[in-house]
């Protein structure tokens, strides 16, 4: 009986040897290793992989730059993955055995920012990109962007496939101002949106580089008609999209909203004390985890322009209301 065992258990033994002896750095009469990554962006409110979809479903810009830095941070090369590659993320790395330091970037392009070209040797520390600015004013539609670092081992033998988490790093808002009494035409350009931040570029760890102030303005303004069940306009909103880099929990922030005509804005609050306004008490996050898994907003804005001078009688962020008078962050 045992030796029926065995007999039994031998061809089991040298599959798992030939397996085991199939990749290998030590012999070279044996192919080497191939070792893959796979980007996963699931810091997101859904907890769910976008990555792929958001990243192929951009106008241009469908790619990742990879740097690959030694151990120590010193450059090495880099890779950009687009095209069949990206769609099927599973990408090759042609490394020998030995820790690195990657860093990625998905989405830049030469529009919407400048970035460094690290040459051989040079410290990871030195990376830093920013968004192209014309006199502090930022006020185009920018490309998804998405960063993350990771520190890889490859090992002497055995496939590896490891997971790269990225984080999102722009933001798009966009306005809905509705005059709350029935038949008010409005024009495109009754209103001035402008959000400002502190924060423009970013370095290797994802933080600002600098604190100068930049101006976001819409990328996007126009009317728009809400018809009633016959048919006929019910109201008109001007609506307005804009975006902002990366917003940071206790920086310096803003939201201006001014109407024609008039000298102050009706409206002028600290754009992130206003966004975290949604952040509901089941959220287990911080208030900054919260602004950087949260990339879209939709603000509504109910006014009343009676007499040319604008109003503002309720604010929905995100499907939350929020009334001024009780919580203090207008003027």
């Amino acid at each position: 009986m045992k030796l029926y065992h065995t007999l039994r258990m031998l061809p089991l033994l040298a599959l798992m040897q030939l397996g085991a002896a199939s990749c290998d750095y030590i012999h070279e009469d044996i192919e080497p290793c191939d070792h893959y990554l796979h980007f996963s962006y699931t810091y997101n409110m859904l907890s769910a992989d976008a990555f792929v979809p958001q990243m192929t479903n951009q106008e241009t810009a469908k790619q990742v730059e990879l740097f690959i830095y030694d151990e120590a941070g010193q450059f090495l090369r880099s890779q950009t993955i687009s095209g069949s590659e990206l769609e099927s993320n599973r990408i090759q790395l042609d490394l020998e055995p030995g820790t690195y330091q990657l860093l990625a970037w998905a989405g830049l392009n030469d529009t919407d920012y400048t970035w460094t070209r690290p040459e051989a040797g040079e410290p990871m520390a030195d990376w830093q990109m920013a968004v192209k600015q014309e006199d502090g004013t930022v006020n185009r539609e920018l490309l998804g962007l998405f960063q993350g670092s990771l520190e890889l081992t490859i090992p002497e033998g055995g496939e590896t496939d490891t997971e790269f988490l990225l984080v999102k790093n722009t933001n798009k808002i966009r306005f809905v101002l509705i005059d709350a009494n029935s038949g008010t035409g409005l024009n495109a350009d009754d209103f001035t949106i402008s959000a400002t931040t502190q924060n423009s570029d970013l370095d290797y760890q994802n933080e600002p580089v600098t604190t100068e102030t930049v101006s976001w303005q819409p990328y996007y303004q126009g009317v728009e008609t809400v018809e009633d069940t016959n048919g006929n306009t019910a109201y008109q909103a001007v609506c307005a999209e804009l975006n902002t880099l990366r917003l940071l929990d206790g920086t310096e922030t803003s939201l201006a909203i001014t109407h024609q005509g008039e000298a102050e804005p009706f409206l002028h609050v600290s754009l992130t004390d206003l966004l975290l306004l949604t952040k509901m008490e089941s959220h287990d996050m911080t208030a900054q985890e919260y602004l950087d898994r949260q990339d879209e907003y939709v603000i509504m804005l109910y006014l009343d322009t009676t007499g040319g001078t604008a109003h503002c009688l309720e604010i929905i962020v995100n499907d939350w209301t929020i009334r001024l008078d009780d919580v203090n962050l207008g003027r």
